[in-house]
């Protein structure tokens, strides 16, 4: 799948990213398998450039709202509203360059545990 994404490929690849933000226990394994046709490096740049910025505060909070999935309505418009303010502020990508810096640091070990398992999966599939 190539790094252009439609709409509804967008959407897909961020619901299924966002379960690494809920306040439950992680599914690395399922995450995986619904984000395995995607490129490698359209996977991560999603995960810490939109989904992380846009969820990361559910694990931040006392008592997280979120417990089992996001709504992916509000992930998908609190994402594009990120994304259009990024592009007419040049403050706020200078924000948000530091504060994905932060998150990549700060969700290594979630980022790591993705990899892990799309590299066990694609090493158990068939030829």
């Amino acid at each position: 799948m190539g790094s252009i994404l439609t709409h509804d490929e967008r959407i897909r690849l961020w619901s299924a990213l966002s379960d690494a933000f809920v306040d439950n226990e992680v599914d690395y394994a399922a995450i995986a398998r619904q984000v395995a046709g995607f490129e490698r490096a359209t996977v991560e740049a999603a995960f810490f450039e939109d989904v992380a910025s846009a969820c990361y505060s559910n694990l931040q909070a006392p008592i997280p709202p979120i417990w089992t999935a996001f709504d992916s309505t509000w992930l998908a418009e609190t994402i594009y509203s990120t994304q259009e303010a990024r592009r007419a502020s040049a403050l706020r990508r200078l924000r948000d360059q530091v504060f994905v810096a932060y998150l990549r640091y700060r969700l290594k070990d979630e980022w790591q545990s993705i990899e892990r398992e799309l590299n066990r999966q694609g090493a158990a599939a068939p030829d």
